[in-house]
């Protein structure tokens, strides 16, 4: 998160209101769309723990770009 320059709190907004989601297997990718950030959207890869109701960050991204089919 330092390299990118992404802050907790901007995780924990992409998080819990996503602008764009795609579920990979157990995975999620969430982004969202920040308009003080210059770099596209910025995504997260989480990992959801049900039964702890936590969310396990793995990677974060930014100059992220949803794909059209």
């Amino acid at each position: 998160m330092a390299e990118r320059k992404v802050t907790v709190v901007e995780i924990e907004k992409t998080i819990r209101d996503p602008d764009w989601s795609a579920q990979q297997g157990p995975k999620w990718i969430l982004a969202k769309h920040f308009e003080e950030r210059k770099d596209n959207l910025l995504a997260a890869v989480v990992l959801e723990k049900e039964e702890t109701n936590l969310w396990v960050v793995l990677t974060v991204l930014v100059h992220f770009e949803v794909r059209r089919a």
